[in-house]
Protein backbone atom coordinates (compact mmCIF):
# COMPACT_ATOMS: atom_id res chain seq x y z
CA UNK A 1 0.00 0.00 0.00
CA UNK A 2 1.28 3.59 -0.95
CA UNK A 3 1.48 5.72 2.31
CA UNK A 4 2.46 8.90 0.33
CA UNK A 5 -0.44 11.40 1.04
CA UNK A 6 -1.03 9.72 4.48
CA UNK A 7 -1.43 12.66 7.36
CA UNK A 8 0.02 11.97 10.97
CA UNK A 9 0.39 13.94 14.17
CA UNK A 10 3.28 13.69 16.46
CA UNK A 11 2.70 13.58 19.97
CA UNK A 12 6.02 14.25 22.34
CA UNK A 13 5.93 15.34 25.56
CA UNK A 14 9.20 16.42 25.61
CA UNK A 15 11.24 19.08 23.26
CA UNK A 16 11.29 17.21 19.03
CA UNK A 17 14.56 18.03 18.76
CA UNK A 18 16.19 16.58 21.59
CA UNK A 19 14.59 12.95 20.55
CA UNK A 20 16.37 11.88 18.11
CA UNK A 21 14.11 8.58 18.23
CA UNK A 22 11.19 10.46 17.59
CA UNK A 23 13.37 12.81 14.92
CA UNK A 24 14.04 9.30 13.26
CA UNK A 25 11.01 8.57 13.05
CA UNK A 26 9.38 11.65 11.88
CA UNK A 27 11.90 11.77 9.50
CA UNK A 28 11.65 8.35 7.70
CA UNK A 29 8.05 8.93 7.59
CA UNK A 30 8.54 12.65 5.75
CA UNK A 31 11.09 11.20 3.03
CA UNK A 32 8.44 8.42 2.23
CA UNK A 33 5.62 10.83 1.58
CA UNK A 34 3.71 10.45 4.45
CA UNK A 35 2.65 14.53 5.82
CA UNK A 36 4.17 15.00 9.24
CA UNK A 37 2.86 17.46 12.00
CA UNK A 38 4.57 17.29 15.38
CA UNK A 39 3.19 18.30 18.38
CA UNK A 40 5.74 18.74 21.42
CA UNK A 41 6.04 20.81 24.01
CA UNK A 42 8.70 24.30 24.70
CA UNK A 43 10.52 24.57 27.55
CA UNK A 44 12.32 27.36 26.56
CA UNK A 45 12.73 30.26 23.52
CA UNK A 46 12.01 27.66 20.91
CA UNK A 47 8.93 29.22 18.97
CA UNK A 48 5.12 28.27 18.44
CA UNK A 49 5.53 26.81 14.84
CA UNK A 50 8.45 26.00 12.94
CA UNK A 51 9.65 24.26 9.92
CA UNK A 52 12.39 21.47 10.71
CA UNK A 53 13.79 19.65 7.81
CA UNK A 54 10.64 19.40 6.23
CA UNK A 55 8.34 18.60 9.13
CA UNK A 56 5.71 21.18 10.60
CA UNK A 57 6.60 21.31 14.68
CA UNK A 58 4.02 23.29 16.90
CA UNK A 59 5.12 23.67 20.41
CA UNK A 60 3.19 23.73 23.72
CA UNK A 61 5.05 26.53 25.54
CA UNK A 62 5.40 25.35 29.67
CA UNK A 63 8.06 25.87 32.11
CA UNK A 64 9.82 22.38 33.10
CA UNK A 65 9.20 22.66 36.83
CA UNK A 66 5.34 22.89 36.09
CA UNK A 67 5.07 19.99 33.42
CA UNK A 68 7.22 17.79 36.33
CA UNK A 69 4.71 18.74 38.59
CA UNK A 70 1.97 17.25 36.33
CA UNK A 71 3.72 14.18 35.32
CA UNK A 72 4.71 12.73 38.78
CA UNK A 73 0.97 13.66 39.70
CA UNK A 74 -0.50 11.50 36.79
CA UNK A 75 -1.79 8.82 38.99
CA UNK A 76 -3.88 10.61 41.82
CA UNK A 77 -4.23 13.84 40.04
CA UNK A 78 -5.19 13.54 36.55
CA UNK A 79 -4.74 16.87 34.88
CA UNK A 80 -1.33 15.98 32.90
CA UNK A 81 -4.10 13.43 30.36
CA UNK A 82 -6.33 16.25 30.04
CA UNK A 83 -3.64 18.91 29.59
CA UNK A 84 -2.56 16.89 27.02
CA UNK A 85 -6.19 15.46 25.54
CA UNK A 86 -7.42 19.47 24.99
CA UNK A 87 -3.49 20.02 23.40
CA UNK A 88 -4.12 17.24 20.90
CA UNK A 89 -7.95 18.01 20.36
CA UNK A 90 -7.07 21.53 19.47
CA UNK A 91 -4.35 20.48 17.14
CA UNK A 92 -6.28 17.62 15.29
CA UNK A 93 -8.54 20.89 14.42
CA UNK A 94 -5.42 22.35 12.58
CA UNK A 95 -4.03 19.64 11.21
CA UNK A 96 -6.71 17.04 10.21
CA UNK A 97 -4.44 13.71 10.74
CA UNK A 98 -5.33 10.62 9.59
CA UNK A 99 -3.34 9.05 11.97
CA UNK A 100 -2.58 10.17 15.76
CA UNK A 101 1.16 8.55 16.81
CA UNK A 102 1.92 9.23 20.69
CA UNK A 103 5.25 8.58 22.65
CA UNK A 104 5.21 6.79 25.66
CA UNK A 105 2.82 4.66 27.53
CA UNK A 106 1.78 7.56 29.64
CA UNK A 107 0.61 9.55 26.54
CA UNK A 108 -1.81 6.95 25.39
CA UNK A 109 -5.08 7.85 27.59
CA UNK A 110 -4.54 11.96 26.33
CA UNK A 111 -4.74 10.06 23.12
CA UNK A 112 -7.87 7.91 23.71
CA UNK A 113 -9.66 11.15 25.04
CA UNK A 114 -8.93 13.13 22.27
CA UNK A 115 -9.55 11.01 19.50
CA UNK A 116 -12.86 9.48 21.65
CA UNK A 117 -15.76 11.35 19.04
CA UNK A 118 -13.31 10.83 16.09
CA UNK A 119 -11.87 8.01 16.09
CA UNK A 120 -8.56 8.30 14.77
CA UNK A 121 -6.20 5.18 14.85
CA UNK A 122 -3.95 5.87 17.87
CA UNK A 123 -0.52 4.45 17.10
CA UNK A 124 1.40 4.01 20.93
CA UNK A 125 5.27 4.02 20.76
CA UNK A 126 6.82 2.48 23.48
CA UNK A 127 10.24 4.18 24.27
CA UNK A 128 10.65 2.33 27.52
CA UNK A 129 9.03 0.02 30.02
CA UNK A 130 6.84 2.73 31.41
CA UNK A 131 6.00 0.59 35.14
CA UNK A 132 9.29 -0.83 35.54
CA UNK A 133 11.39 1.98 34.98
CA UNK A 134 9.08 4.12 37.10
CA UNK A 135 10.12 1.67 39.92
CA UNK A 136 13.83 2.57 39.27
CA UNK A 137 13.62 6.07 39.88
CA UNK A 138 14.55 6.96 42.96
CA UNK A 139 12.84 10.44 43.21
CA UNK A 140 9.70 8.17 42.41
CA UNK A 141 10.06 6.01 45.31
CA UNK A 142 11.36 7.98 48.64
CA UNK A 143 8.73 9.28 51.01
CA UNK A 144 6.68 11.69 50.46
CA UNK A 145 6.79 11.92 47.08
CA UNK A 146 5.77 8.26 46.36
CA UNK A 147 2.39 9.55 47.97
CA UNK A 148 1.74 11.21 45.10
CA UNK A 149 3.53 9.61 42.62
CA UNK A 150 2.52 5.85 43.32
CA UNK A 151 4.83 4.24 40.88
CA UNK A 152 3.17 0.84 41.22
CA UNK A 153 -0.24 2.03 40.35
CA UNK A 154 1.35 2.16 36.82
CA UNK A 155 1.22 -2.28 36.79
CA UNK A 156 -2.28 -1.90 36.90
CA UNK A 157 -2.91 0.71 34.56
CA UNK A 158 -0.61 -0.99 31.75
CA UNK A 159 -3.00 -3.12 29.98
CA UNK A 160 -5.81 -0.30 30.06
CA UNK A 161 -3.63 1.95 28.26
CA UNK A 162 -2.37 -0.56 26.05
CA UNK A 163 -5.67 -0.58 25.35
CA UNK A 164 -6.44 2.33 23.67
CA UNK A 165 -3.45 1.95 20.84
CA UNK A 166 -4.66 0.49 17.38
CA UNK A 167 -0.87 -0.14 16.89
CA UNK A 168 1.90 -0.52 19.28
CA UNK A 169 5.72 0.25 18.48
CA UNK A 170 8.03 -1.52 21.13
CA UNK A 171 12.11 -1.93 21.26
CA UNK A 172 12.60 -5.24 20.95
CA UNK A 173 10.62 -9.06 20.37
CA UNK A 174 11.29 -9.92 23.70
CA UNK A 175 9.58 -6.95 25.32
CA UNK A 176 6.68 -7.59 22.89
CA UNK A 177 6.54 -11.63 23.63
CA UNK A 178 6.68 -10.15 27.58
CA UNK A 179 3.25 -8.21 26.78
CA UNK A 180 1.72 -10.75 25.02
CA UNK A 181 2.35 -13.36 27.84
CA UNK A 182 1.26 -10.60 30.57
CA UNK A 183 -2.24 -9.50 28.74
CA UNK A 184 -4.36 -11.94 26.76
CA UNK A 185 -6.35 -9.03 25.28
CA UNK A 186 -3.48 -8.04 23.13
CA UNK A 187 -3.03 -9.08 19.22
CA UNK A 188 0.70 -10.36 18.03
CA UNK A 189 -0.12 -8.31 14.91
CA UNK A 190 -0.98 -5.34 16.37
CA UNK A 191 2.79 -4.76 17.19
CA UNK A 192 5.68 -3.63 15.67
CA UNK A 193 9.54 -3.25 16.72
CA UNK A 194 11.62 -0.32 15.81
CA UNK A 195 14.52 -0.45 18.17
CA UNK A 196 16.93 2.72 19.02
CA UNK A 197 18.76 2.55 16.37
CA UNK A 198 20.87 5.64 14.73
CA UNK A 199 20.93 7.51 12.12
CA UNK A 200 24.64 6.34 10.56
CA UNK A 201 24.69 9.11 8.06
CA UNK A 202 23.63 12.14 10.30
CA UNK A 203 26.33 10.78 12.97
CA UNK A 204 29.02 10.50 10.74
CA UNK A 205 28.83 13.65 9.01
CA UNK A 206 29.69 15.48 12.21
CA UNK A 207 32.96 16.55 11.96
CA UNK A 208 35.73 15.36 14.35
CA UNK A 209 37.61 17.65 16.56
CA UNK A 210 40.69 16.05 17.42
CA UNK A 211 41.62 18.42 20.42
CA UNK A 212 38.17 18.53 21.97
CA UNK A 213 39.55 16.86 24.84
CA UNK A 214 43.33 17.08 26.06
CA UNK A 215 45.27 13.78 25.71
CA UNK A 216 46.03 11.06 27.63
CA UNK A 217 48.77 8.52 27.91
CA UNK A 218 46.41 5.37 29.47
CA UNK A 219 42.82 4.08 28.72
CA UNK A 220 40.28 6.46 28.82
CA UNK A 221 36.39 5.18 29.08
CA UNK A 222 33.34 6.23 28.18
CA UNK A 223 30.04 6.71 28.92
CA UNK A 224 27.40 8.98 27.62
CA UNK A 225 23.87 9.49 29.16
CA UNK A 226 21.67 10.41 32.36
CA UNK A 227 23.84 9.43 35.17
CA UNK A 228 22.00 7.38 38.20
CA UNK A 229 22.50 5.09 40.40
CA UNK A 230 19.70 2.94 38.51
CA UNK A 231 22.54 3.10 35.34
CA UNK A 232 25.22 1.71 37.15
CA UNK A 233 27.82 4.41 37.28
CA UNK A 234 28.27 3.76 41.06
CA UNK A 235 29.25 0.30 40.14
CA UNK A 236 31.40 1.86 37.45
CA UNK A 237 33.00 4.56 39.83
CA UNK A 238 33.84 1.43 41.71
CA UNK A 239 35.91 -0.40 39.35
CA UNK A 240 37.53 2.48 38.25
CA UNK A 241 38.75 2.92 41.23
CA UNK A 242 39.84 -0.89 41.73
CA UNK A 243 41.88 -0.69 38.60
CA UNK A 244 43.88 2.61 40.04
CA UNK A 245 44.59 0.61 43.18
CA UNK A 246 45.98 -2.25 40.55
CA UNK A 247 48.64 0.32 38.95
CA UNK A 248 46.53 0.96 35.84
CA UNK A 249 46.36 4.25 34.15
CA UNK A 250 42.53 4.95 33.50
CA UNK A 251 39.94 7.83 33.32
CA UNK A 252 36.77 8.09 33.18
CA UNK A 253 34.57 10.34 30.63
CA UNK A 254 31.19 10.96 31.73
CA UNK A 255 28.55 13.09 29.29
CA UNK A 256 25.17 13.63 31.14
CA UNK A 257 22.72 14.77 33.45
CA UNK A 258 22.76 13.95 37.02
CA UNK A 259 19.32 12.77 38.34
CA UNK A 260 18.32 15.42 41.14
CA UNK A 261 17.87 12.35 43.65
CA UNK A 262 21.17 10.49 42.93
CA UNK A 263 23.22 14.33 42.68
CA UNK A 264 25.08 13.67 46.68
CA UNK A 265 25.63 9.98 46.04
CA UNK A 266 27.87 10.71 42.84
CA UNK A 267 29.27 13.77 43.47
CA UNK A 268 30.29 12.38 46.94
CA UNK A 269 31.96 9.24 44.55
CA UNK A 270 33.71 11.33 42.21
CA UNK A 271 35.40 13.17 44.43
CA UNK A 272 36.81 10.11 46.60
CA UNK A 273 40.69 11.11 46.94
CA UNK A 274 41.52 8.08 45.33
CA UNK A 275 39.80 8.78 41.69
CA UNK A 276 38.70 12.44 41.37
CA UNK A 277 42.01 13.34 39.68
CA UNK A 278 40.66 10.65 36.88
CA UNK A 279 37.26 11.53 36.33
CA UNK A 280 35.94 14.05 34.06
CA UNK A 281 32.77 15.22 34.11
CA UNK A 282 30.56 17.09 31.71
CA UNK A 283 26.70 17.39 32.68
CA UNK A 284 25.76 18.32 28.96
CA UNK A 285 27.05 18.33 25.58
CA UNK A 286 25.57 18.56 21.74
CA UNK A 287 25.25 15.24 20.04
CA UNK A 288 27.17 16.63 17.19
CA UNK A 289 30.24 16.16 19.23
CA UNK A 290 29.74 12.53 20.30
CA UNK A 291 31.85 11.49 17.60
CA UNK A 292 34.60 13.15 18.65
CA UNK A 293 34.40 12.30 22.08
CA UNK A 294 33.90 8.60 21.11
CA UNK A 295 37.16 8.19 19.02
CA UNK A 296 39.19 9.94 21.99
CA UNK A 297 38.00 7.12 23.72
CA UNK A 298 39.31 3.73 24.26
CA UNK A 299 36.85 1.96 25.97
CA UNK A 300 33.12 2.26 25.89
CA UNK A 301 30.31 1.73 28.46
CA UNK A 302 26.81 0.89 28.87
CA UNK A 303 26.59 -0.49 33.12
CA UNK A 304 23.22 -0.43 33.24
CA UNK A 305 21.54 -2.02 36.04
CA UNK A 306 19.67 -5.78 35.14
CA UNK A 307 15.87 -4.58 35.75
CA UNK A 308 12.34 -5.22 34.00
CA UNK A 309 13.33 -2.03 32.07
CA UNK A 310 16.62 -2.21 30.42
CA UNK A 311 15.60 -5.83 29.22
CA UNK A 312 13.13 -4.41 27.16
CA UNK A 313 15.87 -2.84 24.40
CA UNK A 314 19.17 -1.61 23.89
CA UNK A 315 20.07 1.77 24.70
CA UNK A 316 20.48 4.31 21.65
CA UNK A 317 24.38 5.00 22.78
CA UNK A 318 25.40 1.20 22.21
CA UNK A 319 24.99 1.64 18.61
CA UNK A 320 26.33 5.05 18.75
CA UNK A 321 29.69 3.31 20.67
CA UNK A 322 30.06 0.51 18.20
CA UNK A 323 29.36 3.46 15.06
CA UNK A 324 33.05 4.35 15.88
CA UNK A 325 34.24 1.13 15.70
CA UNK A 326 34.72 1.31 19.76
CA UNK A 327 34.34 -2.01 21.90
CA UNK A 328 31.74 -1.76 24.07
CA UNK A 329 31.29 -3.20 27.87
CA UNK A 330 28.10 -3.79 28.65
CA UNK A 331 25.84 -5.55 31.98
CA UNK A 332 24.08 -8.77 31.18
CA UNK A 333 20.65 -7.41 30.48
CA UNK A 334 18.95 -9.71 28.06
CA UNK A 335 18.85 -8.01 24.75
CA UNK A 336 22.52 -6.07 24.80
CA UNK A 337 24.23 -9.39 25.97
CA UNK A 338 22.98 -11.37 23.10
CA UNK A 339 23.55 -8.68 20.73
CA UNK A 340 27.25 -8.55 22.04
CA UNK A 341 28.06 -11.64 22.18
CA UNK A 342 26.35 -12.49 18.77
CA UNK A 343 28.61 -10.07 16.60
CA UNK A 344 31.22 -10.56 18.91
CA UNK A 345 31.93 -6.54 19.48
CA UNK A 346 32.41 -6.24 23.31
CA UNK A 347 32.62 -7.92 26.77
CA UNK A 348 29.41 -8.30 29.49
CA UNK A 349 29.72 -8.27 33.00
CA UNK A 350 27.51 -9.22 35.95
CA UNK A 351 25.59 -6.08 36.75
CA UNK A 352 25.93 -4.32 39.62
CA UNK A 353 29.35 -6.48 39.97
CA UNK A 354 31.90 -3.78 40.09
CA UNK A 355 34.87 -6.55 40.12
CA UNK A 356 33.43 -8.20 37.29
CA UNK A 357 33.30 -5.04 35.39
CA UNK A 358 36.84 -4.03 36.63
CA UNK A 359 37.92 -7.31 35.34
CA UNK A 360 36.64 -6.81 31.95
CA UNK A 361 38.15 -3.55 31.73
CA UNK A 362 41.41 -4.97 32.38
CA UNK A 363 40.86 -8.48 29.88
CA UNK A 364 40.48 -4.75 26.93
CA UNK A 365 43.24 -2.95 28.37
CA UNK A 366 45.85 -5.51 28.24
CA UNK A 367 44.94 -6.66 24.67
CA UNK A 368 44.42 -3.86 22.12
CA UNK A 369 44.27 -6.26 19.27
CA UNK A 370 41.14 -7.50 20.64
CA UNK A 371 40.09 -4.16 21.34
CA UNK A 372 40.26 -3.70 17.13
CA UNK A 373 38.64 -6.94 16.74
CA UNK A 374 35.50 -6.00 18.77
CA UNK A 375 36.03 -2.56 16.55
CA UNK A 376 35.58 -3.66 13.43
CA UNK A 377 32.94 -5.91 14.26
CA UNK A 378 30.40 -3.49 16.28
CA UNK A 379 31.12 -1.12 13.42
CA UNK A 380 30.27 -3.91 10.66
CA UNK A 381 26.92 -4.89 12.51
CA UNK A 382 25.93 -1.38 12.77
CA UNK A 383 26.33 -0.71 9.13
CA UNK A 384 24.44 -3.97 8.20
CA UNK A 385 22.07 -4.55 10.78
CA UNK A 386 21.19 -1.75 13.51
CA UNK A 387 20.85 1.83 11.31
CA UNK A 388 17.42 3.33 10.66
CA UNK A 389 17.66 2.10 6.77
CA UNK A 390 17.80 -1.48 8.23
CA UNK A 391 14.53 -0.62 10.27
CA UNK A 392 12.60 2.02 8.37
CA UNK A 393 10.95 -1.17 6.69
CA UNK A 394 9.25 -1.81 10.17
CA UNK A 395 8.19 1.47 10.07
CA UNK A 396 6.38 1.80 7.14
CA UNK A 397 4.84 -1.85 7.13
CA UNK A 398 3.22 -0.15 10.51
CA UNK A 399 1.81 3.10 8.33
CA UNK A 400 0.71 0.73 5.32
CA UNK A 401 -0.90 -1.29 7.94
CA UNK A 402 -3.30 1.18 9.56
Amino acid sequence: MNISGLKTLMVVDNEFVGDPRVFNEATILSKEGVDVDVLCFSFGSLPQYEEVNGLKVYRAKIKKTVKNYLFSAMTTIPLYHYYWSRLIKRQIKISKPDVLHVHDLYMAKSAYLATKKNKLPIILDLHENFPAVILTYNWANKFPKSLIVCPKRWRRLEETFLSYASRIVVLSANYRDDLLKKYRSLEKDTFFIYPNVPDIHTLLSYPVDQNIIEDFDGVTLFYFGVIAERRGIITTLKAVEELIKKGYRVRLLLIGPVDKVDQQLFYSAINQPEIKDFIIHYPWKDISTLPSYVLKSTICLSPIVKNEQHESGIANKVFQYLLFKRPVIVSDCKPQLETINRYKCGLVFESENSNDLAAKIEQLIVNPDLRDEMGENGRNAVNEQFNVERFKTNLLDLYRSI
